[in-house]
């Protein structure tokens, strides 16, 4: 099972910790940071390395439990019983502030679309 979950990620994990230092020296662009700054200088390399290393000894199922409980997903359909709609809006955090996409996708060593298929599985309920 651990060879699935090497193949799924596509990357090594040097690659991958190689890629998240590339991204926080060059900074996500988004304006969530305080003083309107981008989130991803919030952190220390340290801290944001860490956690990825956390990351990538996990199997994808640990992982994706990890993921999931780490999202906060709001959706505009909030009456009991009506079908929720296709991509829900979600709010992403690390140690309590909030963070962008690309900063999520970086601390935890996954990609677009295992994020997306995360989000829309069905019988997930965010809360």
């Amino acid at each position: 099972m651990e060879d699935v979950d090497i193949i799924e990620r596509k990357e090594t994990p040097n690659e991958m910790i190689e890629r998240a230092k590339k991204f926080l020296l060059n900074g996500c662009g988004c304006l969530r940071g305080s003083k309107g700054g981008p989130c991803s200088r919030e952190f220390k390399e340290e801290a944001v390395l860490f956690n990825l290393n956390n990351c990538l000894e996990l199997t994808s199922g640990e992982l994706d439990l990890i993921i999931l409980a780490n999202i906060q997903a709001f959706s505009h359909n909030d009456c009991i019983g009506t079908k929720r709609s296709r991509s829900s809006r979600c709010t992403y955090q690390f140690q309590s502030v909030s963070i962008c996409k690309e900063m999520f996708i970086h601390l935890y060593g996954i990609g677009y679309n295992q994020l997306h298929r995360l989000k829309d599985e069905p019988g997930v309920v965010y809360c």
